[in-house]
């Protein structure tokens, strides 16, 4: 809200987790992913306990928490300041 009132955000708060991100088969991760950050265009996107998406996974190739981290870099580094 902060950030809203200073009129930095003029969207809404998205609030995930693991969960909303991470889907269970190939392929799929970044398409859930992708969806969550088109509902946060223009607002702010939370992350909430982020470091569960690849802490622990030991390299594990089952695990798609990477493939989350993946998508979400690629809308940072592509010059939208606010995912």
């Amino acid at each position: 809200n902060l950030l809203r009132e200073l009129g930095y955000v003029q969207g809404s708060l998205v609030e995930v987790q693991r969960a909303d991100l991470v889907a269970g088969y190939v392929g799929q991760t970044a398409l859930k992913t992708r969806r969550v950050i088109n509902r946060a265009k223009g607002g702010v996107l939370f992350v909430d306990e982020a470091y569960s998406l690849v802490e622990g996974d030991g390299g594990k190739s089952s695990d798609f928490g990477r493939e989350a981290v993946q998508e979400l870099m690629r809308d940072l580094t592509s010059g939208d300041p606010v995912v």
